[in-house]
């Protein structure tokens, strides 16, 4: 029995106003069929009225049945926006984390030696803070070390972009066509 209802039930959530359509008409033609049959006796206004005033209640119930059709549909398109959303945020939030790791690891790995040569070049200032040749190779290689910092902070900057562009990428196609 299951078997044989699962393929209607996918119909009428396929195509609901065919289905109320299908049982509209089914039921105007069973009313038709005994209307017909039982033609030949005199009838007033109200038996008329009675004969087929539930086609009229039938037809109410289809359009609810189809505004709450149309509901859930625009309910399940809300619910798995909200999923992608959700999954986009914690995509965003682990290579974030892994973003961060990694610039750490890379300032950890540039800044240390990095501050190391900027305090030696500093005693070698201090100490030799008359000869002018070595003051001006110090103010170049002190130049390349502001230059090296500069392009770590870029890059961390450039992936930070990259990963949010991707993402509203991701979030424009995740939106489902409105109902």
């Amino acid at each position: 029995m299951k078997k044989f209802l699962q393929p209607i039930w996918k119909l009428v959530n396929d195509y609901p106003a065919v289905a109320t359509a299908v049982v509209i008409y089914l039921y105007y033609l069973v009313t038709s069929l005994d209307f017909f049959e039982h033609a030949r006796e005199k009838k007033s206004l109200l038996d008329y009225v009675l004969q087929f005033d539930s086609l009229i209640w039938m037809w109410l119930a289809a359009a609810a049945f189809l505004q709450l059709q149309k509901y859930k549909k625009r309910q399940q398109q809300e619910t798995e926006k909200r999923m992608v959303y959700q999954h986009e945020i914690k995509l965003q939030q682990v290579q974030n984390d892994m973003l961060n790791d990694v610039t750490a690891l890379l300032q950890d790995s540039i800044n240390n030696p990095l501050a190391i040569i900027s305090l030696k070049m500093q005693e070698m200032r201090r100490k030799f803070d008359t000869d002018e040749d070595l003051l001006r190779s110090l103010e170049s290689v002190e130049g390349a070390l502001r230059r090296i910092e500069h392009t770590v902070r870029d890059l961390k900057s450039y992936e930070m972009q990259k990963m949010m562009k991707a993402s509203g990428e991701r979030m424009d196609t995740a939106d489902p066509a409105p109902i």
